[in-house]
């Protein structure tokens, strides 16, 4: 029997689409996702979701049903102390939403765990993260003046904004190419942006205004061809704790597929379950993400976060943009962290992981070609027999369902990155 007085999670994975997310819940990996989430809650904790709009039903099912046998018994308590707080603690969100605080609290008696919706909001906004690069100046020299954040207003006025739109981009330096990307301000993977080169004045720019118009504005910027995709995770103590400042849980590099559709990550991992992505700029990545937090708490912000980040190349030469957005909220790089704390007593052990020692790894969730009855004879244990690395391999589907997709958690023993060609094909 599931403890009805445990945490509940709302998993609205997607949120920022809207109630579209309760669509993006019936997709697979969205799902499997959710899944992987309340792996890093306590033993006694439930799914609960609204049926659907307006109505007083709702669909539970406890967490510990899709616990993997592959990480052995579960644990009791959540894989770290603050994610649960509280008695009762109050519901937790993927991200909070004025809708669903209302709905929870109208259904639980409480409101959501963190910080208000609206101050949620205006932090999950991308025109917050070029806000904040600016002021901590983080961004390029190059880069820093170019990204501009549009209105609603200034959307809903095509003629005038094309005109302004194109002139900007003749001013940008050569090494742009005149490329550029519009985003919405509040947005997930990728969704929603459209491109361009040399004018704006185009059918596709212009029908996207009014879509972005709706979702809050937009992001003129630069295209830029990137090289890593990299996230710190983090988590901003409430204001209660007087003198705490936030703390760094771990960075990681993004694995992404070209039109930016997440696959997985890559990291290393030390005896004490401190993560790190191992890109040459990681230390100087996480300092600026402790700034950024800092900036975020100012503005009463509390609770898990992410700071999403990236290398590119200006020309010939790579360079690095520390802030792409920041994510009010929980992310796959919060998932990632926990579920390689919650393996790290395996990895010791199997891998003689010890003081002043990093095992790297690489999570991935395969697609819908990845049908193999075992984590050996998939296409990534395939990979890793042939590179002849020794591994752990830890097949993370719920048990009972190895159909894809699938998650998968690989760890290495000499801390070295995953085999190339396997990283390349996580990509694709």
């Amino acid at each position: 029997m599931t403890d009805e007085t445990g945490p509940i999670l709302l998993p609205n994975l997607g949120a920022e689409e809207g109630d579209e997310w309760r669509a993006f819940c019936c997709q697979p990996r969205v799902r499997l996702s959710a899944r992987l989430f309340g792996h890093l809650f306590s033993a006694t904790t439930r799914f609960v979701f609204p049926a659907s709009p307006g109505s007083g039903k709702t669909s539970r099912w406890p967490c510990e049903q899709a616990w993997p046998d592959a990480l052995g018994p579960r644990p009791k308590g959540p894989v770290f102390d603050w994610l649960e707080s509280g008695s009762p603690p109050h519901p937790i969100a993927w991200l909070a939403t004025p809708g669903l605080d209302r709905w929870a609290g109208e259904t639980f008696g409480h409101r959501l765990a963190g910080p208000p919706p609206g101050c949620v909001a205006r932090l999950h906004d991308k025109a917050f993260a070029i806000r904040t690069a600016r002021r901590l100046d983080l961004d390029p020299t190059g880069l820093a003046p170019l990204p501009r954040i549009l209105s609603p207003e200034e959307l809903l006025c095509p003629e005038a904004l094309v005109r302004r739109l194109d002139a900007t981009l003749r001013d940008w330096p050569d090494w742009t190419e005149r490329r550029y990307t519009l985003k919405p301000r509040r947005g997930t993977s990728g969704r929603g942006r459209v491109a361009g080169r040399d004018t704006t004045d185009t059918p596709g720019i212009r029908g996207a205004f009014p879509r972005l118009a709706a979702r809050g504005g937009a992001i003129f910027e630069p295209w830029l061809p990137r090289r890593n995709d990299l996230s710190v995770s983090l988590r901003i103590p409430p204001p209660a704790e007087i003198g705490m400042q936030p703390v760094l849980l771990g960075s990681l590099e993004i694995l992404v597929t070209p039109g930016g559709v997440f696959r997985g990550h890559l990291g290393e991992v030390d005896s004490r379950g401190r993560v790190f992505s191992g890109h040459p700029a990681d230390e100087a990545l996480r300092a600026d993400a402790a700034a950024v937090a800092g900036v975020a708490r100012e503005r009463g912000f509390h609770g898990p976060c992410g700071i999403d980040a990236f290398s590119y190349l200006e020309g010939e030469r790579e360079r690095m943009r520390p802030l792409v957005e920041f994510n009010a909220r929980a992310t796959m790089g919060l998932v990632t962290i926990g579920l390689v704390r919650r393996a790290l007593p395996l990895v010791r052990e199997q891998l003689d992981l010890g003081p002043g020692g990093r095992a790297g790894f690489v999570f991935a969730i395969t697609g819908t070609a990845d049908d193999a009855s075992s984590p050996t004879d998939h296409p990534l244990g395939k990979a890793i027999e042939t590179s002849g690395r020794e591994a752990l391999v830890l097949d993370l589907s719920p048990p009972g369902r190895p159909s894809p997709p699938r998650p998968l958690l690989v760890f290495f023993r000499d801390g070295g990155r995953p085999p190339a060609a396997l990283v390349e094909s996580l990509r694709c």
